[in-house]
């Protein structure tokens, strides 16, 4: 079988099935877990599929929310990278506060046991901060997503006008320096939305597949925030797109 005749295939199972895995795409092309790995790093080069552990989902996912376990295989590395440079930015005794993408979750978990209070919409991170003896966690409250594991709705957005957040970290699907930042679901945007009007410095943790996209909802203009950490240096167009926007742009160390 070609190359271009197995790429089909991939799209077409990938497409179905919403995720393919390495190891069940060597078996049905019968070709080596090698093989499937390049074609499927071709795939993501060329933007019609994106690589997870072990496999890749399809790139038009960017517009319906995925299953947390499925975002957090999604450039795993990358999203670890820019945790450690935001844990830079956490100074102890603030209120802070953390959205339910799965980079934030990488975040939690690198939070050293020190004076704070955190405030989440994300299951994950308070499983993550449960055990802690110095951190306040504080849940949103809200109907729960079982696909995101997170609340949201109304009880949620209310919640977050109640206190005084020093630094929101949270993600986006679409992170375009002139359009701003958008997410496939309205009602995490809305939540998104809330946190960043509740905090005086939001913080975008953001993966470089991110950066110049737009998934279906919009929730803050690239004006609304201040810091922008991502994983590997941008185009000096895209750069200095986000600076005459009044944004800083960090990279990892």
């Amino acid at each position: 079988m070609l190359a271009v005749q197995r790429h089909h295939r991939i799209l077409n199972l990938a497409e179905t099935e919403g995720c393919v895995r390495v190891a069940a795409l060597a078996r049905e092309l019968s070709v080596t877990e090698e093989t499937i790995r390049r074609d499927l790093k071709k795939l993501d080069d060329d933007g019609r599929l994106v690589r997870i552990h072990g496999g890749a989902v399809v790139a038009a996912d960017l517009q319906r929310e995925l299953p947390l376990d499925v975002r957090e295989s999604v450039r795993h590395d990358e999203k670890q990278a820019i945790a450690r440079k935001a844990l830079e930015f956490i100074v102890p005794h603030e209120v802070i506060a953390l959205d339910a993408s799965s980079t934030a979750h990488e975040l939690a978990k690198l939070l050293p046991d020190i004076e704070l209070t955190v405030i989440t919409n994300s299951l994950a991170v308070l499983r993550s901060l449960a055990g802690f003896r110095h951190i306040e966690v504080v849940a949103t409250g809200g109907r729960l997503d079982q696909l995101s594991l997170s609340f949201t709705g109304v009880l949620a957005e209310e919640s977050l006008r109640r206190f005084n957040v020093a630094k929101v970290f949270l993600s986006a699907k679409g992170v375009d320096p002139a359009r701003g930042l958008s997410v496939a679901d309205e009602a995490h945007a809305r939540i998104k939305l809330a946190m960043i009007r509740a905090a005086e410095y939001p913080i975008v943790l953001a993966d470089h597949s991110k950066i110049g996209m737009r998934a279906t909802q919009f929730f803050a203009a690239t004006e609304d925030i201040k810091t922008l950490i991502v994983d590997r240096p941008l185009s000096a167009d895209a750069a200095e797109a986000f600076i005459a926007r009044g944004v800083r742009v960090e990279y990892p160390s």
